[in-house]
């Protein structure tokens, strides 16, 4: 390799900057170059000599054996119809779509034909959502390329059967794959794994962990929470407080509720109305140990209140009347918006459906609105969506559409669709309507909206919209 470098540098620089050195080359090329008069010919020669050389002049490896293939595979491949739709979808840069495609070829139980992984596979590496399903559906083809090429090691998945060597010597991602399956299959073995390393691990993988935890929470995970508020990563004790908030009867909730006690009054103002008086909280090194740590400076009081009243078990507010007459009293001592964002937290994490009703009805333009719908019942999601259609300008409207999580159930879905299709051309709409063709349920494909106009009948948009849905539902029927 030095002598090929030394070559090309004698290239680049010149033969009249520096001369051939033939030293550094392979005996064999050394005896058969000459050294014509002509220096520059003297290079070419040798660097053809020596790229043959390279190529051919060695002698052959011995001792090599042949690469164990990948361990069998079961499961029928994706039928040719899909197969063709997946090379389309890759090619056409549609991550949502092609996201959608793996979850539910790997929902349905196929694999992906060995030739399309690596194309699949340079996708993920810049998509994180395609990495699961697609590790799925690669399987043991997908995990034998993940081992040879770092790249791609995100193919490489835990098999059903690994013991605790996934654990204690897997990838991060490998690690997160085995708690996850152990929580649900054996949840005792998962968090003594958890609890055995958590000192040792990266503040990300502890907040990671922490919230695929959420996801199977007990009320004996308590303690756990408890120490984790303390923690020196600020997302791990975000995490703690907000999966402690989740749980009821905890001992973090009595905390915060005897807290929010001292600073709360209510005074009458009539028969009829009353004003919320908040005192705010002095610093305590007991809130300190709760998680809640604000910085120094204007507005730390505010900042302390709002974590305490996000924290505190929305039952505390039962003695002072229901959630729909609470967001319409008056506030003094602490911004009302304040009040509401922090009543708006705590509901999203109790999921308590009476106060997110209630704070989306006294301000459905908060920024909480989406989220706060979220929390209610299907057949209440689709009814507050349309009445707000009816009130909320196109702007806000349209914000809200796209903040609005996902996956959305059907009875929303339709609605939304019944929306675009009254409503008039109109630039945000045209936004709305691409993200809302996109994300409703595969119940949802065979609106009135599916319909694809002839070219000038309608607008651009509208016709993209019913080719998203029409493809959508071609692409399941596929798979079905």
């Amino acid at each position: 390799m030095k002598a090929w470098e030394d070559l090309v540098s004698t290239a680049l620089l010149g033969t009249r900057r520096r001369a051939l050195d033939p030293s550094g080359l392979p005996d064999a090329v050394r005896a058969v170059a000459r050294e014509p008069e002509d220096q520059a010919d003297a290079v070419l020669t040798t660097a053809a000599l020596l790229a043959n050389y390279r190529r051919a002049g060695r002698q052959p490896l011995t001792g090599t054996r042949r690469e164990e293939p990948a361990k069998p595979d079961a499961r029928p491949f994706v039928p040719p119809a899909a197969r063709e739709r997946l090379a389309r979808l890759v090619h056409a840069n549609r991550p949502e779509l092609l996201e959608e495609w793996l979850q539910t070829a790997a929902r349905r139980g196929f694999r992906v034909a060995p030739e399309q992984i690596p194309v699949l596979a340079d996708a993920a590496r810049a998509r994180v959502a395609l990495r699961a399903p697609l590790a799925e559906l690669a399987g043991p083809v997908g995990a034998w390329l993940g081992e040879r090429n770092p790249d791609w090691a995100f193919l490489v998945t835990v098999a059903e059967d690994a013991g605790d060597d996934a654990w204690q010597y897997g990838t991060p991602a490998q690690r997160q794959a085995w708690l996850e399956r152990a929580l649900v299959k054996e949840p005792a073995a998962a968090r003594e794994a958890l609890t055995a390393t958590w000192r040792s691990e990266p503040a990300d993988l502890r907040a990671t962990f922490l919230t695929l935890l959420g996801g199977h929470l007990t009320p004996s995970d308590e303690p756990f929470l408890d120490a984790a508020l303390g923690d020196r990563a600020a997302a791990v004790r975000d995490t703690a407080v907000r999966l402690l908030g989740s749980l009821p009867e905890t001992g973090f909730g009595e905390r915060m509720a005897a807290r929010l006690r001292a600073c709360v009054t209510v005074r009458q103002r009539s028969q009829r109305a009353g004003v919320l008086v908040f005192t705010p909280p002095g610093a305590d090194e007991t809130l300190v140990r709760d998680g809640v740590r604000v910085p120094h400076g204007p507005g730390q009081d505010t900042a302390r209140l709002r974590a305490i009243v996000a924290a505190t078990p929305l039952a505390f507010w039962a003695e002072f009347g229901t959630p729909a007459d609470l967001v319409g009293l008056l506030v003094e001592g602490a911004p009302l918006a304040v009040v509401r964002e922090s009543w708006a937290t705590a509901a999203i994490r109790q999921r308590d459906e009476a106060w997110a009703q209630a704070l989306v009805e006294a301000e459905p333009g908060s920024r909480a609105t989406a989220a706060l719908i979220g929390v209610l019942p299907p057949a209440k999601q689709a009814a507050t969506i349309a009445k707000l259609a009816r009130g909320l300008k196109i702007e806000a409207l349209t914000r809200l559409i796209l903040d609005l999580p996902r996956p959305w159930p059907e009875e929303l879905g339709r609605v939304l669709l019944d929306w675009v299709a009254a409503q008039q051309d109109h630039r945000l709409v045209a936004h709305a309507a691409a993200l809302i063709a996109k994300a409703v349920p595969p119940a949802c494909l065979r609106h009135r909206l599916a319909a694809i106009p002839h070219p000038g009948e309608a607008a651009p948009w509208r016709r993209g919209v019913a080719e998203t849905l029409t493809f959508r539902r071609e692409m399941h029927e596929e798979l079905s």
